[in-house]
């Protein structure tokens, strides 16, 4: 993840993604492999923690879409008290916030850095990349590439299927 070169400018969706990547924890079954929660999971959390009904995962998923709605206070305290860090984080229009909240972000971003580099010193280099540049996309963003990548592939398939059964003809003049 490269460094926003201004976090007082970014959205409250992309800091919200970027608390859902931050916090993601490490797969049991795939060290290595980090899984974020889901907005149900983070959802059925602050609602236990605050009462039923305080949030739902629907909301959350249309929190984290840019161009989405702007949270009341009482939303985004919920929030920043599942992921642990200060209310400040989601203001976005004060300038005495801005401090705790640039520091905070910074913090989280060197956090991915350093586990992205950890990540291309343990595996391939190129799938890194991809999950750098990836990991920088809204969700929506992110399903488009896995789909891309998924039709990427069968379109490799077929020319692996086409090119085995080809015999080489020779050329008449």
């Amino acid at each position: 993840m490269t460094p926003v070169p201004n976090p007082g400018q970014q959205t409250f969706a992309a800091r919200l993604n970027l608390l859902f990547e931050a916090s993601a924890p490490e797969d049991a079954e795939t060290p290595g492999r980090y899984v974020e929660y889901t907005n149900q999971q983070v959802a059925d959390e602050i609602n236990r923690r605050h009462g039923a009904g305080t949030i739902t995962a629907e909301y959350i998923r249309r929190l984290r879409k840019e161009g989405g709605p702007q949270p009341t206070a009482p939303y985004m305290s919920v929030l920043a008290d599942f992921f642990g860090v200060p209310l400040d984080v989601f203001n976005l229009t004060s300038t005495a916030a801005s401090t705790t909240a640039n520091e905070v972000i910074a913090e989280l971003e060197h956090f991915l850095d350093q586990r992205l580099q950890r990540q291309e010193r343990d595996g391939n280099e190129t799938l890194a990349v991809l999950a750098r540049s990836a990991s920088r996309l809204s969700p929506q963003g992110q399903a488009r590439v896995v789909k891309y990548a998924q039709s990427l592939q069968q379109v490799e398939e077929l020319e692996h299927e086409a090119g085995e059964g080809e015999t080489k003809q020779p050329k008449h003049d």
